[in-house]
């Protein structure tokens, strides 16, 4: 008798714009925009640590499209978004029309205002900070982690470094000044499971075929998701294949989807050869991201965890109606 494998594994919806923490990371010496020309006589590479850490909000907004250092500084531009070379802060909160999106709430210009920082937190709003130093210098704080008065507690994404490094605003003793922005967030309250995930592979009666033949076995996998923003959420939701130390081994199939403001979306993938999961340390997993990429980073990348739910593979008959 044919040996049944009953494979369990965890669904971990994985943000591509976030580096374990719901934002993406950019570098403002990028090759691909660090020449490009920023407000009066300066450069994204020179002077654009703060269009970095502000196209890193967006990305993480789900009120808007992709977004990059370059095509943030263009728009800017064209849209009075510098005064000379400073930015005028208010403005890239237009990028998506006046009142949605992305918006200027706060800000603060005393040296090492905790409580500013954690109460604008603790709000759900995103903090940039001037940190401590001689050079003028802006980073995007991306989560507190301890108490509010201590300048370890809060890691951030520097765009000051060729290659990203874990910081906290330890490394520059803490931060001269701070805006916040409000936003719909993707992150981790972004998105709930709707349903177990089931993987279907092709009936019993006809799996000999592909034995004989020695081809791969086919399998459906069914997937529902929960947007729990009050706004659409839009993108690519691609299956994808990782080993057990989390390395993104391919992925298998994707999905554009538009998921209306707190509603439902159930998704279809097709899986040309689901054996590869009975390697138990092997898992499938679902990366989101705003654009498409064959092979998406999974550098800085979000895991939210589905507390309670297990996966298992199932024969059409077993689904429910």
């Amino acid at each position: 008798m044919k040996k049944k494998y009953i494979i369990i594994y965890c669904l971990i919806i994985l943000i591509n714009l976030a580096h374990a923490t719901g934002f993406s990371w950019f570098s403002q010496t990028d090759s691909r925009w660090g020449s490009d020309r920023l407000g009066r006589g300066t450069s994204i590479a020179r002077s654009g640590c703060v269009v970095s850490c502000l196209s890193m909000l967006l990305n993480a907004e789900a009120s808007n499209p992709y977004m990059t250092p370059d095509k943030l500084n263009d728009w800017l531009r064209k849209n009075g978004g510098y005064s000379g070379n400073n930015m005028r802060w208010q403005i890239p909160g237009l990028i998506d029309g006046e009142g949605l999106g992305m918006e200027l709430e706060n800000r603060s210009t005393r040296y090492n205002d905790w409580d500013f920082l954690a109460s604008e937190l603790e709000k759900g709003n995103k903090v940039i900070v001037k940190v401590a130093g001689r050079r003028s210098h802006w980073v995007l704080v991306v989560k507190q982690d301890g108490p509010k008065d201590k300048a370890s507690s809060y890691l951030v994404n520097d765009p000051g470094v060729t290659n990203y490094e874990e910081r906290s605003l330890a490394y520059w003793g803490g931060f001269r000044s701070a805006r916040s922005y409000s936003g719909n967030w993707l992150d981790e309250q972004a998105f709930n499971l709707g349903s177990e995930i089931n993987v279907v592979p092709v009936a019993q009666e006809e799996e000999f075929l592909y034995d004989i033949y020695d081809l791969p076995r086919p399998a459906d996998v069914f997937v529902a998701l929960h947007n729990n923003l009050d706004v659409e959420i839009q993108g690519y939701f691609i299956l994808a294949l990782f080993d057990s130390e989390e390395s993104l081994i391919s992925t298998i199939d994707y999905e554009y989807a538009h998921i209306d403001a707190n509603e439902d979306a159930d998704l279809l993938y097709e899986m040309q050869d689901y054996s590869p999961l009975e390697n138990e340390d092997n898992s499938l997993k679902i990366m989101y991201s705003k654009y498409f990429s064959s092979m998406p980073s999974t550098y800085d990348t979000l895991n939210l965890e589905p507390i309670g739910i297990r996966n298992l593979t199932k024969s059409y008959e077993d689904l429910p109606d």
